[in-house]
């Protein structure tokens, strides 16, 4: 028998029996009591039950469990959050966590907190905070914390049931390991708000790589290896690898294009801005720390001399305007 129910029943057979007996003060005092410590008692088997029911799901969420998190809710829940939209039905929940990349992010921890569980007959209110880390496909590690509202229900058969769960993300502080890749993979291979080199070169030839202007400033070709060159040389540096000898003079460095080996130039271009991400996905925070401006400095570089190489392209007509940032 329900702990309230039972209670409630023997709290009215005792009023009963002091209708009939009114000099009974001691006895109505231990029987009021009993009773009270049985609701309380119910009301913190209750809590028990919601705070399993919220570690069941901390599990599920960990594992990404879509079809299982699904069931967690009543026909008609609903999950959301600040500046998501919201998810109806259990199959709109299972359709949108299995679009998640579960190769992209790897959950290391799942927790939730309550910070409170309110009651009203079969419904539960809980107010708490949740904190999870992963590790994301670049390699960087987050820590990810925000509060949530869950309502649930109790059904018929007795199990409590998510009606829905509302959370909101606090924005975290983003690593200077993720600052840097981002910034590396914008002049890469990443089109954000800038065109990245390897659109910049993309389709290109020889023969187009080699021309200039009348204004006599450098070719495609001239800027590419340029690029390359004070990539590599800093790479080198950064992974404390002995460096080519070299004169000081930058104009060499322009130079040094060879017409016949524009392919080769691409492909360089291309593998020491991918080495630099492996590199830094790598580092630990402390050379980051003491590298960091450097890095910067080198991304500016690159989106600099990428810019010019878009430009030089719009005036010899070889640039396509759908490759550019929309």
């Amino acid at each position: 028998m329900n702990t309230e129910i039972r209670g409630l029943l023997i709290l009215y057979g005792y009023s009963l029996f002091v209708a009939a007996n009114p000099n009974t003060s001691s006895m109505k005092n231990v029987v009021i009591g009993f009773v009270i410590a049985l609701l309380v008692s119910a009301c913190a088997d209750r809590k028990g039950e919601i705070e399993a029911a919220m570690r069941q799901y901390d599990k599920l969420i960990f594992h990404i469990a879509a079809d299982s998190l699904a069931d967690s809710y009543i026909p008609n829940g609903k999950m959301g959050g600040k500046g998501m939209k919201w998810q109806i039905g259990r199959d709109s929940i299972r359709k949108f966590l299995k679009s998640f990349n579960s190769a992209g992010i790897h959950l290391i921890s799942n927790g939730t907190k309550a910070k409170s569980i309110t009651f009203n007959g079969d419904t539960a209110i809980v107010d708490g905070s949740y904190e999870q880390k992963a590790k994301l496909a670049q390699g960087d590690t987050g820590v990810y914390t925000g509060t949530f509202t869950a309502k649930w229900l109790k059904s018929t058969e007795g199990r409590w049931l998510l009606a829905q769960m509302y959370t909101v993300p606090v924005k975290p502080a983003s690593s200077l390991k993720s600052v840097l890749l981002a910034q590396l993979k914008t002049t890469h291979n990443d089109k954000q708000w800038f065109v990245p080199a390897n659109v910049a070169v993309e389709g290109l030839t020889a023969k187009q790589a080699m021309w200039k202007d009348v204004s006599g400033n450098h070719c495609i070709g001239q800027l590419a290896t340029h690029i390359t060159f004070w990539n590599d040389r800093l790479l080198k540096k950064f992974k404390n690898e002995p460096e080519e000898k070299f004169s000081g003079d930058n104009e060499e460095t322009f130079d040094s294009f060879d017409e016949k080996k524009w392919n080769d130039t691409m492909k360089k271009l291309d593998d020491v801005l991918a080495a630099w991400e492996h590199a830094i996905k790598n580092a630990d925070e402390q050379k980051l720390n003491d590298w960091y401006e450097n890095i910067a400095n080198m991304n500016t570089h690159n989106a600099y001399h990428t810019g010019q190489i878009v430009y030089i392209r719009k005036l010899q007509g070889t640039w396509d305007a759908t490759k550019g940032v929309k």
